[in-house]
């Protein structure tokens, strides 16, 4: 088997180009296709829910069918690169919704088999503590893209040039990776929970948590940049919001991976919510560079660990299989995506300002963090031990018996 660490740092490479390039390059260069392509709030807004459409299609696909690992992973390397060079081939907006539907639908391929494949690999090396570099990929992209497009604002570049641009560097990231993931999927793992170790509760507490919170986030996660040139009035600072909440992502991913996971799933998430809430806070009440940066951080620190405790909790719940709960809350999660960037871009295009979409945003955070509440009140401390249990999603020989069992 390869080495753990270059696998590890592939697996990272392939989330970065999944969010950061197939999923959010859009944010930072939204600003700039209004500028010298005529590209309407609207029209961003819609640009923003096809992309989200295609991941919730491409995450269903990968769940209801055996996709050959190491083809998914090629093939949405490629699909995500070729995507992005279309954007800035593309001469009309129903091109351009093309071309980020199937940008959409490579990153989600990437997500689910990049996080299957480095996982299983990281465990059959025994070296689990590397996910949270796995998970920072994400944020890494972010930051990449977002560095980029503000550190050459001003330059003789346009939107279409951009995006050109990093259609060619996903190529060449692309062919780099390429040998590694010729590595087999690593060998299966059987998993034997001790008998005793039982889901319980209802699930759709946690599907109405994740749902609400795709909303919440991703208003501010596609119209970051234009929030801060609305309330700031300051262009040559917007584009420098969106890798701080990049940078805020990868350090919140990187903190949690070395802290104790907690007792229960539901305060992780309580956690985040609050974050979320207090960060959409401070950008809505508190316009200035200052609140809106903490704003941001608070922002971006929530949204890989949602994710974790989220996946977490439904291991719990679904401790035999949970392929039907986890789709149901990737249908929740895209649903809240898909909805929230069209509505966001009405409200600020009628009423000149992002005030309404942020409420709305906090809103969310708000539902969400109270069923959180709900649950951590009414079973949280009832099953926090056996929680502790199976929180790692990692597997090891169990010390009461030679099977190997996941805890």
């Amino acid at each position: 088997m390869r080495p753990p660490v270059p696998l590890t740092f592939a697996g990272m490479t392939v989330l970065a180009l999944a969010l950061g390039i197939g999923r959010f390059l859009l944010t930072p260069l939204l600003p700039l296709m209004q500028a010298d392509a005529g590209l309407s709030l609207v029209g961003g807004g819609w640009l923003a829910s096809i992309n989200n459409i295609g991941y919730l299609l491409g995450a269903l696909l990968c769940t209801a069918l055996a996709l050959p690992q190491r083809a998914s992973l090629r093939g949405g390397l490629v699909l995500v690169a070729l995507g992005t060079l279309g954007m800035g081939l593309a001469p009309s907006l129903a091109l351009w919704l093309l071309c980020r539907f199937v940008a959409g639908v490579a990153a989600a391929m990437l997500m689910v088999h990049g996080i299957a494949w480095c996982s299983a690999h990281l465990r059959a090396h025994g070296r689990v503590g590397l996910e949270a570099v796995l998970y920072s990929g994400p944020g890494v992209g972010i930051i990449a893209s977002g560095t980029l497009v503000a550190a050459l604002h001003g330059a003789e570049l346009d939107s279409a040039r951009w995006w050109l641009a990093f259609g060619v560097a996903s190529l060449v990231v692309t062919a780099l990776i390429w040998r590694t993931l010729d590595a087999a999927a690593a060998p299966a793992i059987t998993a034997a929970r001790e008998d005793g170790v039982r889901g319980a509760g209802p699930t759709w507490p946690l599907v109405a948590i994740y749902g609400l919170f795709g909303f919440g986030y991703v208003i501010p996660a596609t119209f970051l940049p234009l929030i801060a040139d609305a309330q700031l009035h300051l262009p040559a600072l917007r584009e420098w919001f969106w890798p701080l909440y990049g940078v805020a992502t990868v350090l919140a991913t990187l903190l949690l991976g070395a802290l104790p996971a907690p007792r229960s799933n539901y305060a992780g998430l309580a956690g985040c919510c609050l974050s979320m809430l207090l960060g959409t806070a401070l950008c809505l009440y508190w316009p200035s560079r200052a609140g809106l940066a903490l704003g941001t951080v608070l922002e971006g620190a929530a949204i890989t660990p949602v994710v974790m405790f989220t996946m977490r909790e439904a291991a719990w719940l679904a401790p035999r299989d949970p392929t039907r709960l986890i789709g149901a809350l990737t249908v929740a999660f895209g649903i809240g995506q898909i909805v929230g960037p069209p509505v966001a871009a009405t409200l600020a295009a009628h009423r000149h300002d992002f005030a309404a979409p942020l409420e709305l945003a906090a809103l969310a955070a708000v539902l969400a963090l109270a069923i959180a509440l709900s649950r951590l009140r009414r079973g949280g401390k009832l099953n926090a031990p056996r929680r502790a249990e199976v929180a790692d999603s990692s597997c090891a020989p169990s010390p009461r018996s030679p099977r190997t069992e996941c805890r």
